[in-house]
């Protein structure tokens, strides 16, 4: 059993160690701390530079404890807002040692708003190629937000007659809603949204219809 608390405290400081060095990395890239050559520089500048780095050092820990103490309030929030265990919620965002302090943040903000559950899976994150991360609204998320919605009042699909690679070249969504004359419409072109992953080779015309109609929740409802 020793061995067992042993091996979860060291996982859990590597864990939160990654997470900080993820959140400085962030940070720095906010107060404008990029590479540099130094020598290109004059003597004046390279003090001012020096000055500069050595007050954001200073200042890092403050910003790093401000974040974690937003990210632990927020999370207290969301966990009394949609009547969940706040430990198994910070369990869930303790898994997510990739994403930044700042998405996390976000997402705990969201969940509140919208009342959406991440430990349904109707709520989470998406990594884009670029390499940024992002709050992303899942299917059933998007399905919870509809029919709870007092406005909502039907949805329609339609989809390009032209074919890529077997697919419509696009699909679009329409959401109705009680107190607009007109529906919000959002066409996805299936060129740029595609993606190189199993499911994707796997359902093209399902996720493309999910994207569509994500994105057309998000300007309908969300």
């Amino acid at each position: 059993m020793k061995k067992s608390n042993t091996n979860d405290s060291i996982e859990n400081s590597a864990k939160s160690n990654k997470r900080s060095l993820a959140l400085k990395s962030i940070l720095e890239n906010q107060n404008g701390s990029e590479s540099f050559d130094k020598k290109s520089l004059p003597p004046s500048r390279k003090n001012a530079q020096k000055d500069l780095l050595s007050g954001t050092s200073q200042t890092l820990p403050q910003s790093i404890e401000l974040f974690h103490g937003l990210i632990h309030r927020e999370l207290a929030k969301a966990a009394i807002e949609l009547g969940i265990d706040e430990v198994e919620l910070k369990a869930w965002i303790d898994l997510q040692i990739e994403v930044p302090a700042k998405t996390i943040l976000n997402l705990l903000r969201m969940m509140q708003s919208l009342h959406l559950d991440p430990l349904s899976e109707e709520i989470g994150f998406a990594q884009y190629e670029d390499g940024q991360w992002q709050v992303f609204i899942t299917i059933e998320g998007c399905a919870k937000l509809l029919n709870q919605h007092p406005q909502f009042n039907g949805l329609a699909f339609n989809q390009a007659d032209t074919l890529i690679d077997g697919v419509p070249e696009w699909i679009e969504c329409s959401i109705y809603r009680k107190d607009r004359e007109v529906p919000t419409t959002v066409r996805e072109y299936y060129t740029e949204v595609r993606g190189e992953n199993a499911i994707w080779q796997k359902m093209p015309r399902r996720i493309l219809r999910h994207r569509a109609l994500q994105q057309c929740v998000r300007l309908a409802i969300a």
